[in-house]
Order: structure tokens, then C-alpha cells, then sequence
């Protein structure tokens, strides 16, 4: 006797097939949506295809919110925004609800997400261990006091308008890597980051831009000693930094500092284990300091700099290539030297072409 079969009846190798031919994800959603076993079916084909989710014009806000429900286990990252979707808080209720796995959170903040984002900040404030968020719109950063109460976070980077409450991610206290940019262009917000930081001890990798930085009257955070990437561009500040003897990547471009000629003195207190620099210092570095920063920088194997008040000549390349055979730069592992002002990159590349052991420059042009 012959027994009807179904597509529920198959083994879920053999629907996996089945969802490998639909050529668009909503006619797999759909399929998926016809019965129970389907949509277990569907989770499975799904398994290694959204690790990574990203909400986008593919799908209807409510077949999302079933892909969600059906794959969130297998979820790690979660990029949201920009999709231009109103009633976007039932895809970030559903990630909350069903994506137990979740690492990493990426935002592209606009207006009206501005009430939705604290609510599933709390709610999810367990699982990632790295949220970055990118502000569009002009409005008060309240959020980040509910950013402040996921103390599991190792990775935090926010770009958009600071706001007071930036001072609690002093709560953070597991961060490894932290980066702020003010994107307010009038002004510069101050911010009291030595406070901040004086309790993330294990912080290793900072990027701060466009920021006023308060001065601080008491002891500095042991973490500055073990600091290894630190990015402190368009900032203003008015004291000395602490040092950090463990830097291996430094950029510092246009800071307002007014101590003169602090820049410079803070690369050749901290360049010992620099393997990467890029510098736009003002006042630019002399042809003097130039040297003298190869000398306290021996294993500095980058380095994007404009060379803009350094006069160039035969003897002064030569002297370059001496410094840099002493700090042990050879032909298998020359100092990357990306020059980022065209008329400096063009005068050095002729005296370059002559200068005996030049293969101990590798010469790039950048960007001014």
C-alpha cells in the first residue's frame, strides 16, 4: 500500500537542498513559515548564514522578526540602522528576546531609535562583549548611562554628540578597548577622561578625537604604564599625559597642547616599543627633532608623517638611513615612511633614488 508523503516527511539533508535552490531569502522565509518542521528546517540551512545579521530590504519587518526567532541561537553580531524602516524596536526586541549568543552590537543611531536604544541596551546588557554605536542625528547622548550598566563590555566605540553621561563608563571596568569621538563641530566638549579611566585597568587600546581633556589632580590609572594603542587626535588639553612606555601604535595629529613642543618630547619619552606612528604635529617636528625621533623610536617600522618643516637634502637621507641601520631596519624589514604632503613625498623620492642603502626606506605617498 502506498503511503502519501509530504515535504514534511523529508529529512532535513533533503530540505536543506530545497532552501539552497530558492534563489531569494523571502521565499525561503516563507517556505519556513508553511509548517513547524520547515521552520526548524530553515534554522538549520540558516546555521553559518547569519552569524553576522544586518537588517535590510530583503525582508518585511515581521518575516525579520521570524528569521530572528527561528536563528537567533546561531546569532553573533548584530549590525543595526539604516535600513529606513519606522517600528524598527520589533527587530531589536526580537534580537534581545531570542539571540542568547550574542558578541558584538553595531548602531547607526538616529532620532527615532533614540527611546528604543536604552530599553534594548538593558536588555541585552549581559550578552556583547563589544557595542559600537555611531550617532547621526543632533541630540543629547542620554543612552550612555544604560551603556554604562553593561559592566561585561571589553569593546566600546561611540561617535556622536558627548553628553555628560559619558563620565559613567568609569562602570566599565572589564574594557580592554575604548574609543570616543565627539562630532560636534563648533566646539570641543570637555571631557574628564582621567577620571574615567582611573578604573578600567585592563584597558590596552584608546582612541580619543576631538575632545577637550580636563586635567586631573589625583594619581593616574596604573593602566597608562600597560597602554599599547593610543589614537589622541584633534584633541586640546593642557598637561602632560602619563607615560606609556608599552606603546607600540601612537597617533597624534593636530593636538592644541599648551605646552610647546610637548608632542614631540612625549614620542621620544614613550617610542621605545613604537612599531607604528602617525604624526601631524603643530608646530610641525624640525629636521632635528625628525632625527631625534628615529633615534628613540629603534623599532618604528611605519611612520605617516608630512615632513612639512624639514629641509631635505643628500646628507640628511643618508643621516636617516645611518639611524635606521643602527635601529637594526634591513631589506626584509625597512621602515614604512608614507610622506603626506606630495611636494615633501616628490623631493624625497629623488634623493631617496640615490641615497646607498635606500632599500631600508620602503617611500608611500599618502593623503594631505
Amino acid at each position: 500500500m502506498d503511503f502519501e508523503r509530504s515535504i514534511t516527511d523529508m529529512p532535513f539533508e533533503i530540505l536543506d537542498l530545497i532552501f539552497e535552490k530558492l534563489k531569494f531569502l523571502k521565499y525561503k522565509v516563507y517556505l519556513a513559515q508553511a509548517h513547524e518542521k520547515l521552520a526548524k528546517a530553515f534554522a538549520f540551512h540558516c546555521r553559518h548564514k547569519f552569524r553576522s545579521l544586518t537588517l535590510d530590504g530583503r525582508l518585511t519587518l515581521d518575516l525579520w522578526e521570524f528569521l530572528i526567532r527561528e536563528c537567533g541561537a546561531t546569532i553573533e553580531e548584530f549590525i543595526y540602522g539604516g535600513c529606513g524602516r519606522l517600528e524598527k524596536c520589533v527587530a531589536l526586541t526580537a534580537v534581545a528576546k531570542h539571540c542568547p549568543n550574542l558578541k558584538s552590537v553595531r548602531i547607526l543611531l538616529y532620532r527615532s531609535d533614540r527611546e528604543n536604544l536604552p530599553v534594548f541596551l538593558e536588555n541585552v546588557k549581559s550578552l556583547p562583549i563589544s557595542l559600537k554605536i555611531n550617532q547621526q542625528d543632533h541630540f543629547p547622548a542620554t543612552f550612555l548611562s544604560a551603556v554604562s550598566e553593561m559592566t561585561q563590555l571589553k569593546e566600546f566605540s561611540f561617535r556622536g554628540y558627548m553628553h555628560e553621561n559619558v563620565h559613567h563608563l568609569d562602570k566599565l571596568i572589564a574594557l580592554e578597548r575604548l574609543s570616543l569621538e565627539d562630532i560636534t563641530h563648533y566646539s570641543k566638549t570637555p571631557v574628564d577622561l582621567m577620571r574615567i579611566c582611573a578604573s578600567l585597568k585592563k584597558l590596552r587600546h584608546l582612541t580619543l578625537i576631538r575632545l577637550q581633556i580636563l586635567p586631573y589632580d589625583e594619581p593616574c590609572s596604573t593602566f597608562w604604564s600597560d597602554l599599547e594603542h593610543l589614537c589622541f587626535n584633534y584633541c586640546e588639553f593642557s598637561f602632560e599625559l602619563p607615560d606609556c612606555p608599552k606603546l607600540k601604535y601612537l597617533s597624534i595629529e593636530y593636538p592644541n597642547c599648551d605646552i610647546e613642543g610637548y608632542v614631540l618630547k612625549f614620542i621620544l619619552k614613550n617610542g621605545k616599543n613604537l612599531t607604528e606612528l602617525h604624526e601631524r604635529c603643530f608646530p610641525p617636528i624640525d629636521g632635528n627633532g625628525f632625527l631625534d625621533l628615529l633615534r628613540a623610536c629603534p623599532k618604528l617600522r611605519c611612520l605617516y608623517t608630512p615632513m612639512e618643516f624639514i629641509k631635505l637634502y643628500a646628507a640628511y637621507v643618508s643621516a636617516m638611513v645611518e639611524i635606521l641601520k643602527e635601529n637594526g631596519a634591513t631589506p626584509e624589514d625597512p621602515l614604512e615612511l608614507v610622506v603626506c604632503r606630495r611636494i615633501k613625498w616628490k623631493w624625497f623620492r629623488r634623493l631617496h633614488l640615490r641615497t646607498p642603502d635606500a632599500d631600508l626606506i620602503d617611500l608611500y605617498e599618502g593623503t594631505e
